[in-house]
């Protein structure tokens, strides 16, 4: 016996591609998140590209993967590029491109490394990039560009309010303050926000 009331339908997941600059930080880190997060209202698909550092060739990349993902009747609800600012005279320009192409560009400064730090201590002095993998490695997040087998995802929140109170004008396309990161937007957008 059926009462006269449909089910609700289920909405499909959102799907975010995210396009890395760095072929193993990064992509380990989008991973262990989603998993992390298991959300029932996003889905992220990681895709490393291998194009040295310039920011408008990941955007470019990124642009091409959305083509062909549409081509393929795969379309993304939300694209994503994460890049490192460290001394790239090309991020204005990715930015903008990004901008024109409705592609989110979440930019750390100086290096992704800024954020993954924040998961463990809020501290937000500049340091330079060997500084910083030095710093990662004594702290046991990531050795060899390789994230730590037990990193503390948990703890991503926390990350995402030191984020934000260093760079309380956080957004995508822009370039922030050293050390900053606009990773918050992405787990937002994990998260099914």
């Amino acid at each position: 016996m059926q009462s006269g009331r449909a089910r609700p339908r289920r909405q499909p997941a959102q799907r975010i591609l995210v396009v890395t600059e760095g072929t193993r930080t990064e992509p380990q880190y989008v991973e262990g998140l989603n998993r992390h997060l298991r959300s029932a209202g996003a889905t992220a698909i990681v895709k490393p590209v291998g194009v040295g550092k310039d920011p408008a060739a990941v955007v470019r990349k990124c642009m091409e993967i959305r083509d062909k993902a549409v081509s393929d009747e795969k379309e993304y609800d939300i694209c994503v590029c994460l890049v490192d600012v460290d001394r790239h005279e090309a991020l204005r320009t990715a930015c903008r491109l990004a901008d024109s192409e409705s592609i989110l560009l979440l930019a750390s400064n100086l290096k992704f490394e800024a954020w993954l730090r924040w998961h463990v201590e809020d501290k937000r002095s500049a340091l330079s990039s060997g500084q910083l993998d030095d710093l990662l490695a004594k702290l046991g997040l990531v050795t060899k560009k390789m994230l730590a087998p037990r990193f503390p995802f948990h703890a991503v929140q926390g990350a995402c309010e030191i984020a934000r109170r260093a760079d309380p004008d956080l957004a995508a396309g822009r370039i922030g303050p050293d050390p900053s990161s606009a990773m918050p937007i992405l787990v937002d957008l994990m998260s099914g926000r």
